[in-house]
């Protein structure tokens, strides 16, 4: 798994992609445990696998971030890994968009002017 992000109007937007598995799912938790503060977009449109240990990483990192006062939604899921968020019920756990751009529109806030 290959793991970025970038920070687009006050939101970090992480993209995992390929698998997230057992063993890529510790990878993704201490990544996503040394992010900036802030309001999360996890876009998983670069994603092709998720596992029941994947999903539990998500909800892991989703709640810490809840216990802080922060936000995290999901954009972006597709094909095999949209069916298993879905079937899993965790469209029922996380706010959905269809892309990031979509999700930025609802919890962005403007850049400011340097």
């Amino acid at each position: 798994m290959q793991i970025c992000h970038t920070i687009s109007q006050g939101v970090i937007i992480v993209t995992p992609t390929e698998w997230l598995d057992t063993a890529s799912s510790e990878e993704f938790l201490k990544y996503c445990t040394a992010l900036p503060a802030g309001p999360v977009i996890l876009d998983l449109s670069n994603l092709t696998y998720i596992s029941s240990i994947g999903l539990r990483a998500l909800r892991q990192f989703e709640k810490g971030r809840r216990e802080q006062g922060t936000m995290v939604v999901i954009a972006g899921s597709r094909g095999f890994v949209n069916s298993v968020i879905r079937m899993s019920g965790f469209d029922q756990l996380f706010l959905m968009y269809p892309t990031a751009a979509d999700a930025i529109q609802v919890i962005g806030k403007p850049d400011s002017l340097h």
